[in-house]
């Protein structure tokens, strides 16, 4: 047992003599880790802030679909190119729906359980602020509900993202035109 605690004192003098040679070495910590809170604008995609229920919705239905239509055209002049990304957008559309249907459906379930549950504490004020809030999650959820019928029978806002995209992929066409045979020397 001796020649074992002897080659532990020995590792230990060794270590701690390394670590006062490492301290001293060390990198400032401020270069590699900032501290700082992140500003709003780096949260979330594109440098938006992180956006919640019907705000994204509404943030998806305001895209620049008309670029997209327009670089989508240079890379495939095809009608069924066009027809195929325009479904593919209202799909994307359908997902964000049912995502946004879901958060408020377990939203509206944390609230009630939180209404439940400090109403038997006896909280009232906080309980009516819950309501309050509640209703105001069955209001964007009506309109949820607007727009995914809006989306299913092809009218009202939902369509701003098929007739930019349209129109952007038409303005690729003529720009190809334009540049391809519109431009030739006869």
């Amino acid at each position: 047992m001796g020649l074992f605690d002897f080659f532990k004192r020995k590792n230990q003098s060794e270590n701690g003599s390394n670590l006062s040679d490492q301290a001293s070495n060390e990198i400032p910590k401020d270069i590699f880790v900032e501290e700082a809170e992140p500003s709003e604008s780096s949260n979330g995609l594109n440098g938006k802030p992180d956006l919640k229920g019907i705000e994204l919705i509404y943030d998806f239905l305001q895209a620049d679909y008309e670029s997209r239509g327009y670089n989508d055209s240079l890379i495939n002049p095809d009608d069924s190119y066009k027809t195929e990304n325009i479904k593919l957008i209202r799909y994307d559309l359908d997902i964000l729906i049912q995502k946004v249907t879901t958060y408020y459906e377990d939203l509206i379930r944390e609230i009630d359980f939180h209404m439940e549950s400090r109403g038997r504490a006896g909280l009232i004020d906080l309980v009516e602020e819950l309501k309050t809030k509640k209703e105001m999650v069955l209001e964007h959820m009506e309109k949820v509900t607007a727009l995914k019928k809006e989306a299913e029978n092809n009218n009202g806002i939902t369509q701003r993202i098929v007739l930019s995209y349209q129109r952007g992929f038409m303005r690729g066409l003529s720009a190809l035109t334009q540049s391809k045979v519109l431009n030739k020397e006869l």
